[in-house]
């Protein structure tokens, strides 16, 4: 059966991946185009529950938080 409802509103998991050495920037930008949602909306944070400096790098981000 043919899907009615067209394509998924979300996209899938790897459409998402980010690159370890990306900017946290460029990151919450690519988060806000595949999602649809405003400029300024989505904020990465640090540990200590502050906003990441944009020129931060992804793989930096991931190890801070222990992944």
């Amino acid at each position: 059966m043919a899907n009615t409802l067209g394509t998924s509103q979300r996209p899938s998991r790897r459409k998402l991946s980010l690159r370890r050495d990306s900017s946290v920037g460029s990151a919450e930008r690519e988060i806000e185009r595949v999602f649809g949602l405003p400029k300024g909306s989505v904020q990465l944070i640090n540990p200590n529950h502050r906003k990441a400096r944009s020129d931060k790098l992804v793989g930096t981000l991931v190890v801070d938080w222990g992944w």
